[in-house]
């Protein structure tokens, strides 16, 4: 197999090598064709117009003297200068007519004449003109013919010869540095795969060139050294999931765990069977009924059940990330059934849930143990009674405990109050003596208090949306609607607060800034993190400030987030052209203003 590899690519490699020089050697005839008639129409060119300077030259230095001789009926004299005519390059005949008469000749008249040229003489005397004849030239190219042909074979030769010596070298380079080395690369391809990761390319010789081909062979070496790894931690891990899903699956089975995901965008339910068979029902059919966390929800019972079912309608708008707590509720045979069920969003789109895991134990057995219980101690009541009055100076002694640390809570719950209330009064005395030395008080200040203070008396939690509140806002202010402003909030961002205080305290943060005026483009930007609503104000100014100018009511806000929504706020100079205000808005705080 080996031999036939080897044949293979010595077989490619020799058909490589027959294109490379077959295409060498045609694109070489090419352009020594093409090299070739250029100089040889070049030296045509040349050579035609030697023969035309050759007439010139004859028709001026032989027209006069030859009409001389011809007038002087010099016979001698005249043979001679048609002598001298025949001694030009090309010139095979030349005679003299007059009248279709052959006055004088010299040459070869058989010769083959490529070109006849002939001009008149004439004697001029004492102001006539008498015409003489005509002086005829025949012209032969054929040495001119013959010297283009000699070159052009001479050219295209040697072109040939050194194009196929060039080539030759060039396939012998090609085939010593790329193409055996490319036939060691495909043979080793053709027997490269996953079980096979701890056979190194090697181009078997001791050359260390450091090419691009050795850079080529380290890079595919680095890429099996790196499959080896990646297999064998895919192997590992493959093995560890197959144990761990074993493991689970033996657990949940021996537990009796009923487990499902509900994916609101698509209505979509999924579930095991301990899940259908707790609510009376097949996994096929409770997969199949429309909106079935909805339908689950509807069938939750009990003192609780109002209460429980609108903590899932706030899970299902994506209000509260978890809901945990046990559920009396009747099952698809109506039977009332007991159950602790644990419902964790786990997957957002935006600010809505994308993907929820429900956890359900059947908790029925339990209950109705409870209940037994209960009976039980119904029937031992009369015997408790009997040890009542033993035990009831032990009891008054407990409700005297219990009464001293509900005293000690009292005392404590009033010093927190006294905290936050002295921390605002702290705060509204530090920004009097601040802003007003000297007693006089801002109207506009002060009505921001008295605001404060009225949306504080008037503590009426609701859901609001801040995407809306937002835009509200930017609306209704003067000052505001003529920014440029972008808005990055979510479609809709809903927490459970005062609405009238979250707008007053966006109004107070953007309305007040020392930079609104110096303000290019306002964003407004907000998104979900955990258990917060974290929020965005950044101006990009016109031009770059030297310091960052204190905000009137910094103080104030931070105040505000801090104790009203139990957040955090900064307000900073992130670049010369660029304030940012962030703060944070607590979705499940038990903070309560004072």
């Amino acid at each position: 197999m080996a031999q036939t590899e080897k044949e293979n690519g010595f077989e490619q490699d020799s058909h490589v090598g027959v294109r490379l020089l077959s295409y060498l050697l045609t694109f070489s005839f090419v352009i020594s064709l093409a090299a070739s008639s250029f100089v040889i129409y070049s030296d045509y060119q040349r050579g035609v117009s030697q023969f035309q300077k050759n007439l010139d030259q004859i028709h001026t230095s032989y027209q006069q003297s030859v009409s001389y001789s011809l007038w002087n009926f010099d016979n001698r004299q005249l043979e001679s200068q048609l002598h001298g005519i025949l001694n030009f390059p090309g010139v095979v005949y030349v005679y003299i007519e007059n009248r279709d008469k052959l006055i004088q000749s010299a040459g070869d008249i058989y010769a083959q004449a490529d070109q006849t040229y002939s001009f008149e003489l004439t004697h001029e005397s004492s102001a006539q003109h008498y015409p003489l004849g005509q002086l005829f030239i025949n012209v032969n190219y054929t040495g001119l013919y013959d010297d283009l042909k000699y070159k052009a074979v001479t050219i295209i030769f040697t072109q040939f010869l050194k194009t196929f010596s060039v080539s030759i070298f060039i396939l012998f380079l090609v085939r010593i540095l790329i193409t055996r080395r490319l036939a060691t690369m495909a043979s080793w391809a053709n027997t490269f795969n996953l079980k096979n990761l701890d056979n190194p390319l090697n181009f078997n010789d001791n050359r260390h060139r450091n090419d691009e081909l050795d850079l080529v062979a380290n890079a595919i070496n680095g890429m099996r050294k790196t499959l080896k790894s990646d297999a064998e931690e895919r192997e590992n891990a493959r093995i560890q999931l197959l144990e761990t899903k074993e493991q689970l699956t033996v657990a949940i089975d021996n537990a009796a765990l009923g487990f499902a995901r509900y994916f609101p965008e698509d209505d979509r339910f999924v579930c095991n069977n301990h899940f259908a068979r707790h609510l009376a029902t097949t996994q096929h059919e409770l997969e199949a009924l429309p909106r079935a966390l909805e339908h689950i929800r509807d069938m939750i019972r009990g003192k609780s059940g109002p209460e429980q079912r609108e903590k899932i309608n706030q899970l299902l708008l994506g209000r509260i990330s978890r809901q945990h707590s046990g559920f009396t509720m009747t099952n698809f045979r109506g039977e009332r059934c007991h159950f602790d069920i644990t419902l964790q969003i786990i997957h957002y789109s935006e600010s809505r849930p994308k993907e929820i895991l429900i956890c359900l134990v059947d908790k029925t057995r339990e209950q109705l143990a409870s209940k037994k219980a209960q009976d039980l101690a119904v029937s031992l009541e009369n015997k408790v009674t009997e040890r009542t009055e033993q035990l009831y100076e032990e009891q008054q002694k407990a409700k005297d405990a219990v009464r001293k640390l509900e005293m000690r809570l009292a005392r404590t719950t009033n010093i927190a109050s006294n905290k936050t209330a002295n921390t605002f009064k702290k705060l509204m005395l530090e920004e009097f003596n601040h802003n007003y030395p000297d007693g006089s008080l801002a109207p506009g200040k002060l009505e921001s208090f008295r605001e404060y203070l009225g949306y504080c008396l008037d503590d009426q939690r609701t859901a609001v949306d801040i995407t809306d509140i937002t835009n509200q806002v930017l609306q209704r202010s003067s000052v505001l609607r003529e920014l440029d402003t972008i808005t990055r909030l979510p479609f809709s961002l809903i927490i459970s607060e005062p609405k009238n205080l979250i707008t007053f305290l966006f109004r107070l943060l953007l309305e007040n800034e020392p930079f609104i005026k110096q303000t290019q483009q306002l964003e407004i930007g907000g998104s979900v993190a955990g258990k917060c609503a974290e929020i965005y104000y950044a101006f990009q100014l016109h031009e770059n400030a030297e310091a960052i100018v204190e905000h009137p009511f910094n103080s104030f806000c931070d105040y505000i987030v801090t104790t009203r929504f139990g957040g955090q706020m900064s307000r900073d100079l992130i670049a010369p052209d660029r304030l940012e205000i962030r703060f944070s808005i607590t979705l499940e705080t038990d903070t309560d203003e004072v």
